[in-house]
C-alpha cells in the first residue's frame, strides 16, 4: 500500500475521532493527545498528518460544510428547475432525518464561536456561505418571480432565507424542556415558502 493510499486512510479516521469528540465533549477537551489514545497511536503519529489541531480544525470544517451543502444538492437534484425545485431545497433546510443530524452537530457552533475570534475561520466561513448563498441564488432565480432582479437582489433574498435558516437551527438545537424541531420546521417552512410565492 502506497503512501497515498495510508493518507486516505488515516486522515479521514483522525478527523473523524476530532468530531466525535467535539460533538461529545465539546471543543475545548479536545486535543492531538486524546485523538491519538482514542485511536490507540502515539500523538506524533497524529502529527504527521496534520501539524496542529488548528489545521485538523480547519479540515474538518470544510469536511461538515461540504457534507451539508451536498445533502442540500442531492435533495434537489432530479427536480426540474422551477418553484418545486425550490420548494424541494426549502424543505429539506427545514426538514428532518439527515438534515436534523448535520444541524445538530455540536462541532458546527465551536466552527462559529471561533469564526469570530480567529480570521481563518472566519474566511473559511465566508468562503463557505458564499458557495451556499450561490446555490440559494441559483434557485431563486430559476422559479421566475423575480424577473427582472439583478443579481444583487438575488442574493438578498438568498441572504433572507439562510438567516432564517440560521435562527431556525440556532433555536431548534437550544430548547432545553421539549423537542420542537418538527414543529418549527414546519412553521419555517410554510413562511419561507410564502416568501417566494410558493404554495407549501
Amino acid at each position: 500500500m502506497g503512501r497515498k493510499s495510508i493518507d486516505n486512510i488515516r486522515k479521514p479516521q483522525i478527523l473523524e475521532h476530532l468530531r466525535k469528540i467535539i460533538n461529545q465533549e465539546g471543543f475545548h477537551k479536545a486535543s492531538v493527545v486524546k485523538i491519538a489514545k482514542r485511536m490507540g497511536v502515539s500523538p506524533n503519529l497524529v502529527l504527521h498528518y496534520f501539524e496542529s489541531k488548528e489545521a485538523m480544525v480547519m479540515e474538518l470544517f470544510d469536511l461538515i460544510m461540504d457534507e451539508y451543502i451536498e445533502h442540500l444538492r442531492e435533495a434537489i437534484n432530479g427536480v426540474s428547475k422551477g418553484p418545486q425545485r425550490l420548494k424541494a431545497l426549502i424543505k429539506t433546510m427545514f426538514g428532518l432525518g439527515k438534515n436534523r443530524e448535520l444541524l445538530s452537530e455540536k462541532s458546527y457552533y465551536a466552527f462559529y464561536y471561533l469564526s469570530l475570534v480567529d480570521d481563518q475561520m472566519k474566511l473559511k466561513f465566508n468562503q463557505k456561505y458564499r458557495q451556499l448563498t450561490g446555490m440559494v441564488t441559483t434557485e431563486i432565480e430559476s422559479t421566475g418571480h423575480f424577473n427582472g432582479a439583478n443579481q444583487e437582489d438575488l442574493a438578498k433574498q438568498a441572504e433572507l432565507l439562510l438567516a432564517l435558516f440560521e435562527g431556525f437551527t440556532f433555536k431548534s438545537n437550544i430548547r432545553i424542556n421539549n423537542d420542537h424541531f418538527e414543529e418549527f420546521g414546519n412553521f419555517f417552512f410554510e413562511k419561507a415558502c410564502g416568501l417566494f410565492q410558493i404554495q407549501p
